[in-house]
């Protein structure tokens, strides 16, 4: 008896339309392959206006900024930094350590590592500061707590009638003032701040950098909050006059 001959089963186009099925399934459910050919990249949008202000001369800056992940694949923020010259001399670098969530905030929010997907985007006005370090912070915080209880002792001494603001004793307000002097960096001048944003991967780092002028009316207006330290403003509670200057950012070219 003879055996009938059978096809091979690469013969068989049941066989091919059950593995074209299979191969187009587990397709779906991956990303598309050009987005595994696109580098990670960080895309970075700066407002054209930079705000300039300090903390009893401690020098910070305020800039609107966005980023985008124009990459193939999720990449890592690790942080931001200003490193500021002026007239070709390097004079600071200022780390990114809070930013606002929304416009209208007034508290900020701690900065910490950002995850950005594909294509998401991250749009904050962020503060970039060096903090005080532990000496001077306690320094700083025994004059406050010194110079509020003069003030407060001047508040109660004085008549019901008299709504005028008192001012503390110059020996209170000292310790401000020659910190004020020591950390002000503001001096009218030429400056160029070049924006580093540092990434996971290290090959999505970014880093361009921007121009800025300040006058000597800006320096002067930042100086004059000195005059308010007496009562307690800037130091004890925020004044509006003290949000800085805000100054016109352009793209430095050279």
């Amino acid at each position: 008896m003879v055996t009938p001959a059978v096809d091979p089963f690469y013969m068989d186009w049941k066989f091919w339309s059950v593995v074209m099925s299979s191969i187009a399934i587990l397709l779906s459910q991956l990303p598309p392959i050009r987005l595994w050919l696109k580098p990670r990249r960080v895309d970075v949008e700066v407002n054209s206006r930079i705000q300039i202000t300090h903390k009893v001369g401690n020098p910070n800056v305020g800039l609107h900024l966005s980023l985008i992940n124009s990459g193939g694949r999720e990449l890592r923020v690790c942080g931001l930094k200003l490193h500021i010259y002026r007239d070709s001399k390097p004079i600071v670098t200022l780390p990114a350590q809070n930013y606002f969530d929304k416009p209208t905030d007034t508290t900020s929010v701690l900065l910490v590592p950002l995850q950005l997907k594909p294509d998401e985007y991250w749009s904050h006005s962020v503060n970039f500061l060096n903090f005080f370090d532990r000496s001077t912070e306690k320094k700083y915080r025994a004059s406050e707590t010194a110079l509020g209880n003069d003030i407060q002792e001047k508040l109660k001494a004085r008549a019901i009638e008299d709504k005028n603001p008192v001012k503390a004793d110059p020996m209170f307000t000292e310790p401000f003032i020659l910190l004020f002097q020591q950390l002000f960096i503001w001096e009218p001048g030429e400056y160029v701040v070049e924006l580093t944003v540092d990434t996971v991967p290290v090959s999505a780092t970014y880093s361009k950098k921007y121009r800025f002028t300040l006058y000597e009316s800006d320096t002067a207006e930042l100086r004059k909050q000195v005059e308010d330290y007496p009562y307690g403003a800037g130091i004890h509670y925020h004044v509006d006059d003290h949000a800085g200057v805000f100054v016109p950012l352009t793209e430095h070219i050279g």
